[in-house]
Parts: C-alpha cells; sequence; structure tokens
C-alpha cells in the first residue's frame, strides 16, 4: 500500500488547537489521578488488620477518618473546590477560545473526583458535620450554589461577579485572570500542607494537588486570551 495512503488514512482529524487542548485534558485528569507512564514496580500489598480492630486514621482505605491535623486542610480544600466548580459553572457557554473551554472542562472534572474523595474521608471525621472556614458545608453542591443562589456566590466573591459581568468579549480573559489567582492559592494551600501532612493518602492527594494545578497555571498562561 502506498505509504502516503497510510499517513493520510491515520492523520488526526482535530485542528491544532483542539487536539493540543485533547491533550491538555488527558494530562490534567492523568495528573489528578496519579497516572504515570511508568509506575515502577507494585508496592506489595499491607497485611489486613484483625478483625474487629479500628481503622488506623489517615489509613489505606476509602473509609478511614482523616488524621485530626489533615482535617483543616481537607475542609479548606473541600470550599475552594467548591468554589472552583462554581466559577466552571458560571462560564458554561460563555468561552470562545476552544482549547480555555478544555481546559475549563478539565479543571471541573478532576475537582469533581477530588471533591468526592474529601468527602467521603470527612464524612468518616468525628466532628464531620462543621462548616468549611469558608462557610461552605462539606456536602453543599457547587452547581446547586451557582444555579440556585447567584446573588450569595456573587456577595461573597468580587472575582465570581467580575465574571459574571465580564463583557462577550473580554469574557475568557477575564475567565483566565480568576483562575490564575484561584488556582494559585490551591498550590500555596496544598504546598503548605505537605510538611505536616500526617495521612499519607492526605498527603498524596495535597501533592497532586500541587503538581496538578501548577500544571493547569502553565496551561493558562499559554492561551493567547488576553
Amino acid at each position: 500500500m502506498d505509504p502516503a495512503l497510510t499517513r493520510r488514512r491515520v492523520r488526526p482529524g482535530l485542528p491544532g488547537r483542539a487536539r493540543r487542548a485533547a491533550l491538555a485534558l488527558a494530562a490534567l485528569l492523568a495528573a489528578a489521578t496519579g497516572c504515570a507512564a511508568d509506575p515502577g514496580p507494585t508496592a506489595p500489598t499491607p497485611p489486613a488488620p484483625p478483625a474487629g480492630s479500628a481503622p488506623t486514621p489517615g489509613g489505606n482505605c476509602a473509609r478511614c477518618a482523616p488524621a485530626p491535623a489533615d482535617v483543616p486542610f481537607l475542609r479548606a480544600m473541600v470550599a475552594h473546590h467548591d468554589r472552583t466548580r462554581v466559577v466552571a459553572a458560571a462560564a458554561t457557554g460563555r468561552i470562545t477560545d476552544v482549547e480555555l473551554r478544555t481546559l475549563v472542562a478539565a479543571v471541573d472534572v478532576t475537582e469533581a473526583d477530588e471533591l468526592a474523595t474529601m468527602r467521603r474521608w470527612l464524612a468518616a471525621a468525628p466532628d464531620d458535620g462543621a462548616t468549611s472556614p469558608a462557610g461552605h458545608h462539606p456536602h453543599h453542591d457547587a452547581h446547586h450554589d451557582a444555579r440556585d443562589a447567584p446573588g450569595a456566590a456573587t456577595t461573597a466573591d468580587p472575582d465570581l461577579a467580575r465574571l459574571r459581568a465580564a463583557p462577550a468579549g473580554r469574557f475568557d480573559a477575564v475567565l483566565v485572570e480568576v483562575l490564575t489567582t484561584h488556582q494559585r492559592a490551591a498550590v500555596t494551600l496544598a504546598r503548605g500542607h505537605l510538611p505536616v501532612a500526617v495521612g499519607p493518602e492526605v498527603r498524596d492527594l495535597a501533592d497532586r494537588i500541587a503538581r496538578s494545578r501548577s500544571a493547569q497555571l502553565r496551561l493558562l498562561a499559554g492561551l493567547p486570551v488576553a
């Protein structure tokens, strides 16, 4: 078969910018789930605890209670993720740049997954039910907030009000500015907790958040929407 025909047959059909956006989405989701190209040898599975023993705080199980020192970080990060998803919901249908649209979708999927994990851990904490430092209940849904209480969300967050007021021609640029400031705060919060994290799963999550948001910031900085 003519090699030229083969090349034409397998050539990607996406435009250049859309293809780059799709690759960015894949990279961000990989960072969020801790995937790697070469994970290396699998660590041996730890022995199961004796029957009737209490779970270790921060231990390697989906429903274990987090260590008390990790709870404030988890609550603060839940509130931060909730606000990110409110911003993503407010941007729905208004983004014009294809790479930015794909990036925001990746951010929303990533943070929804992390929220589910953190809420499971907090649900097992003895004092779960307290509100987060930002005044959001850990189980409050960000999209519900964006849909049903736009006035309250706008009052609490000037950046969100600025985003909603942005004219069509400036919306993408304002969104990039808002997300850049917001995700920088996530990197600072995650890196700040790494040295004092107690639970290995919480430490791993903080590390993944720091790396994932740093990657998002690099992508945001490279968008031609200013």
